[in-house]
């Protein structure tokens, strides 16, 4: 496995810049179109009614619904709240865009688009099989906000101390808000799931679709593996008897031994000693992370353990 990781790895690197530039813009702006055109003949609403995802009319044939779905985030979701998720949704996948290359994050989409996808198909089917054509009927809508939702979590991975401001004015960091969303999302699978057993609802279908939130986090996780624990909170992921965090401190007093660390920021006065040059974390954000200087890079660039093999080399 490691080895295929390895090899999937060095071809998302080696051909980082194949694939749709500027991805989240085009769905952008094929939102934009799709909501106006909807907004202007809204007894109507053709377009939308075109395009959304829909596992019964897929099944019939109608096959460009399976990837046309995210142009109907705008529409679902209001003009107001919509226009300002779609534009931090935008700077997610810029975000994801430079840290991994054209090409990963296309793929790291599409395949958010595909497993929720045949998730709703799935659900369909056991609905149909079970006569909730009503069940089956509904499917779909919002199923764009579930594949957005692993971006959000893409971005605080990668950048857990990054803050932004909600409605522009509360600032929050980017693991705070992906603590909050997959709380809630935890929070509606468990109410959801009492309600039925309250009703004691006979229906498989209903049950499974209480499951699709949670492809988001599996696409999430099936491209982050193990970064994804920099999400979790330090005393989770961190600890004096974790091997972690024992690594560290035998770096740490190796080369505060060697004197070492040129180009890293000096340890008095509260300071860091080392500074991951992608993400910005240092050893004091986040204890017990490991550090590195990569001998390829020009300079002294030292990078924490979730970047050293996962960087562009620096040659000026």
């Amino acid at each position: 496995m490691a080895k295929l990781n390895s090899k999937i790895n060095r071809f998302f690197y080696g051909n980082r810049d194949r694939g749709i530039r500027n991805l989240m813009l085009y769905i952008g702006i094929g939102n934009v179109a799709v909501w106006l055109l909807t907004m202007l003949n809204q007894s109507n609403p053709f377009f939308y009614e075109l395009l959304y995802f829909n596992p019964e009319l897929v099944l019939s044939g109608q096959v460009w619904r399976l990837i046309s779905y995210p142009l109907v985030y705008l529409c679902e979701s209001g003009s107001i709240l919509g226009i300002i998720s779609l534009l931090f949704f935008y700077w997610c996948g810029n975000i994801l865009e430079q840290y991994w290359g054209t090409l990963r994050f296309n793929a790291f989409y599409l395949s958010g688009v595909l497993l929720t996808d045949l998730a709703g198909i799935l659900v369909a089917l056991v609905a149909r099989a079970e006569g909730a054509l009503l069940i089956s009927s509904i499917l779909g809508i919002g199923y764009i906000g579930y594949v957005n939702f692993s971006l959000l979590l893409g971005v605080a991975t990668i950048l857990p101390e990054e803050q932004i401001r909600i409605w522009f004015v509360i600032p929050v960091k980017m693991k705070w808000l992906a603590w909050f969303d997959l709380g809630l999302t935890l929070f509606q699978l468990v109410r959801g799931l009492i309600q039925l057993l309250r009703l004691q609802a006979g229906y498989v279908s209903l049950y499974l679709m209480l499951l699709i939130p949670l492809v988001a986090v599996a696409n999430y996780l099936l491209f982050f593996g193990k970064q994804a624990a920099n999400i979790l909170p330090d005393f989770l992921r961190y600890h004096p008897t974790h091997k972690s965090w024992q690594r560290m401190e035998k770096n740490r007093k190796a080369y505060s031994d060697a004197g070492l660390g040129r180009g890293a920021a000096k340890s008095g006065g509260g300071q860091a000693r080392f500074r991951c040059t992608v993400c910005g974390r240092t050893e004091l954000t986040n204890p017990g992370l490991e550090f590195r200087y990569c001998s390829k890079c020009a300079g002294y660039r030292c990078y924490c353990e979730d970047h050293i093999h996962n960087h562009e080399h620096i040659t000026e």
